[in-house]
């Protein structure tokens, strides 16, 4: 734990707030102020950061994801590449550093991080602060708690929003995602269990690898009312657990969706394939690639913009339902509001598509 006295030009006191929620901090000042502050984080530690943030590294995706929605000039760099060729990104953070982190099969380098500078670092796996707080010395370690993917963000953005001193794009990120997640359970409401989509995750190169119910890497396709079929067993962090096409033929999923490791190629084989062609999801051309530029909207690695992709996913799941969702709107929203681009429709078509 890092904790020192609030400094500042010339006097003040200042009165650290107790919640794990927001790190509020109330000042009083005489003339000045102050250059640093105590906070306590999302792991009830206290700890004293800048004033001002102006630089910010993250060890992981999920924090770098909500900083760049929130307050993407704060970041000195990135977890891990942006996706999309091109990336739908604006040039001044298409040229910032990729520093790594620590997460999935990714290993961060410390000296890498601290050459950068930055003023504080965010760390989401508390069994991990205390060594990076030793390995990164001076710099302040910030403990943001891992959410509830999918549903549980709202924290998360709001203590963010008020670590950085952007509030109020943190509330129209979280008004914003309350309303997508209203919407979204208010067609699976209406939805009988009997008459739910059937779906198999395909992931890897070859499709064979899913991951289960209850795996964070397809909460979202059950929280948008699809029925996942893999029985497989849960493998935790990573996941990608190992399925044969005799399985999957028996679970005869009515759609397939496609995800990390393989993108494009395994659509194009899926499609071709004389065994894959024996399934009903490929008969009727229900194969759908997630988008994921220049953010994964639903997994790999599971993140913020799952937000937009709950349009994108309970749209695919149930066309019929959602007849009357502009989703081409919500998109073109959620892209200019928090990921600080501008797309024209003919953009958003391709991005479903994954054609760009």
């Amino acid at each position: 734990t890092t904790t020192t006295n609030t400094t500042t030009t010339n006097t003040s006191t200042s009165v650290t707030s107790s919640t794990t929620s927001s790190p509020v901090v109330a000042t009083t000042q005489t003339t000045a102020t102050p250059v640093t502050r105590i906070i306590t984080d999302m792991y009830s530690r206290e700890l004293t950061v800048p004033t001002t943030i102006n630089k910010v590294l993250c060890t992981g995706p999920i924090e770098m994801e909500i900083v760049y929605l929130i307050a993407p000039d704060r970041l000195g760099g990135l977890a891990f590449t942006f996706n999309g060729n091109p990336p739908l990104v604006q040039e001044k953070y298409t040229g910032l550093p990729v520093v790594g982190g620590w997460f999935g099969t990714q290993t961060g380098n410390y000296e890498t991080f601290i050459a950068e500078q930055p003023d504080i670092i965010l760390e989401s796996w508390e069994k991990d602060i205390e060594e990076r707080q030793e390995k990164f010395g001076s710099i302040p370690v910030v403990g943001v708690s891992l959410p509830d993917y999918v549903t549980g963000y709202e924290d998360e953005i709001r203590f963010l929003g008020e670590l950085l001193g952007v509030r109020e794009q943190a509330e129209r990120l979280i008004a914003y995602y309350r309303e997508t997640m209203d919407y979204v359970e208010s067609v699976v409401y209406t939805i009988p269990k009997n008459e739910k989509a059937k779906v198999y995750y395909a992931e890897g190169k070859d499709g064979l690898s899913t991951d289960p119910v209850g795996s964070m890497h397809t909460r979202l396709l059950e929280f948008c009312g699809g029925i996942n079929v893999a029985e497989v067993a849960l493998q935790e962090g990573y996941g990608m657990a190992q399925a044969s096409m005799e399985q999957i033929m028996l679970w005869d999923p009515e759609m397939i969706i496609i995800g990390r490791g393989s993108q494009a190629s395994l659509y194009n084989t899926v499609m071709t394939d004389v065994v894959w062609s024996q399934l009903r999801a490929v008969q009727n051309d229900a194969v759908f690639v997630r988008p994921q530029n220049p953010f994964s909207w639903f997994d790999g690695p599971p993140g913020v913009c799952q937000i937009v992709g709950m349009y994108w996913m309970v749209n695919t799941l149930y066309p019929e339902q959602t007849a009357g969702l502009d989703l081409i709107n919500k998109v073109k929203e959620f892209y200019s509001k928090f990921m600080h681009y501008e797309l024209t429709d003919e953009q958003v078509i391709q991005l479903i598509a994954n054609q760009i």
